[in-house]
């Protein structure tokens, strides 16, 4: 408890840097592309303001609008010494440190999205910064396209030397069992406008797979033409099964007697129910018949319990029940036994390659009975897992454990 009293005290009681000014809310996120701050011009005009950015501060955030972006610190200074000097970024005032040789300020500024920054003295505008992405052959490398956007394999023709971030969300259209996919696409642009000179982010929303055609224009007034396309499932069905196979091995006992180390075939089933984003119900039965009968199977409802690591990492819980079947050999009596173990699984996305996951789970006895069921689980939909079972109740007792491979086997609704 000390411990932890400690590391709140910190988190929450220890003042930010001076003159660092962060302008809205955000959260750590993880680098997809490189970006090199010489690719990022600072125009201005008045000689007696000098701005530039400061060295190895690019940060990785995701902010309000769920977009992956960079920032950098940006110094500026005014050798002017009068107490009224200040800044304006984004609609606020900055006041800036004042010494005997002028006025001093670090500003976030996101790099896909710079506004300009108004120096003034009083009521009199100073001078104004502009930030600008110098045009790159290398850029459509630079273009940051999320992992939100990774399972509809979005391509964007037409700005292959401008800077683009994309963000996407999945939404479902229609009734219950017949809903239709409608992704929203968020974009932000470090030097192009909308005709109208709107401010990003620009929100599309793709029904199907035919291209979004728009035009913009850059700082100079230049006109360009964007080209958006994704490719879209055909639709969203919210039951989805898959069925497993794969060689095991298990030792088994009833009293006395006891197998040891005997090789059997497994057959799994899978089966997840989306109820919302975050909440689903999942079964599963697993088989294993040789000299010894086991069958495990189970109804759990899971939901999302936390996430980290800019949403890479999440956590769900699995609360629900199961039921064993177990015969030690043929001409014995099966046992049924009803159980409620509870579980947890932890899912790394895009675990090595994007759109395949990495699942660790486990289900721990919450009675009186042994009962462990752990798996490693790796793939996009079909996928390999590895899975131990224990069970032990009385003078009946199963281990078994090998690798078995899932594929897709029915979608409904």
């Amino acid at each position: 408890m000390k411990l932890l009293s400690l590391i709140l005290f910190l988190c929450f009681s220890l003042p930010a840097p001076a003159q660092t000014f962060n302008l809205a809310r955000f959260s750590v996120g993880e680098s997809r592309i490189s970006v090199s701050l010489d690719d990022f011009l600072i125009h201005k005009t008045e000689s007696s303001v000098t701005a530039f950015w400061q060295t190895d501060s690019v940060q990785w955030i995701r902010n309000e609008n769920n977009l992956l972006v960079p920032r950098a610190l940006l110094s500026v200074d005014v050798k002017n010494d009068d107490s009224s000097i200040h800044f304006e970024y984004q609609g606020k005032n900055i006041i800036p440190v004042q010494s005997d040789t002028g006025a001093h300020s670090d500003v976030y500024i996101d790099l896909f999205n710079p506004d300009t920054l108004f120096v003034y003295k009083g009521k009199s505008l100073l001078d104004k910064i502009v930030i600008e992405a110098a045009p790159s052959k290398k850029a459509r490398a630079k273009q940051l396209i999320d992992y939100s956007c990774s399972p509809y394999e979005i391509v964007i023709n037409g700005i292959d030397d401008e800077y683009v971030s994309l963000g996407c969300k999945m939404h479902k259209l229609g009734k219950f069992g017949s809903e239709r996919p409608r992704l929203e696409v968020t974009m932000n642009t470090t030097n192009l406008r909308f005709l109208n000179e709107a401010k990003p982010p620009y929100t599309l929303f793709l029904e199907n797979n035919s291209p979004v055609t728009l035009k913009m224009k850059d700082h100079a007034g230049n006109i360009r033409t964007l080209q958006l396309q994704a490719t879209l499932p055909s639709s969203l069905p919210r039951l989805k099964t898959s069925f497993g196979l794969g060689p095991y091995l298990y030792e088994s006992k009833h009293g006395a007697d006891v197998q040891n180390s005997n090789f059997a075939p497994s057959f799994m089933l899978y089966g997840k129910f989306d109820l919302t984003e975050t909440a689903s119900l999942k079964a599963f039965d697993a088989l294993l018949y040789s000299r010894s009968y086991f069958n495990n199977s189970g109804l759990y409802f899971s939901y999302d319990l936390a996430s980290a690591f800019d949403e890479r990492v999440l956590i769900n819980a699995l609360l629900g029940f199961q039921g064993l079947h177990y015969r030690f050999k043929s001409g014995d009596k099966t046992v049924f036994r009803l159980i409620y173990p509870q579980g947890f699984e932890v899912i790394y996305k895009h675990a090595f390659k994007e759109n395949y996951n990495l699942t660790y789970g486990m289900f721990l006895s919450t009675g009186n009975e042994t009962y462990t069921n752990a798996w490693i689980r790796y793939g996009k939909k079909s996928f390999l897992e590895f899975n131990y079972i224990n069970w032990g109740h009385q003078e009946n007792e199963i281990k078994m454990w090998g690798l078995s491979v899932g594929i897709p086997f029915f979608n409904l609704f």
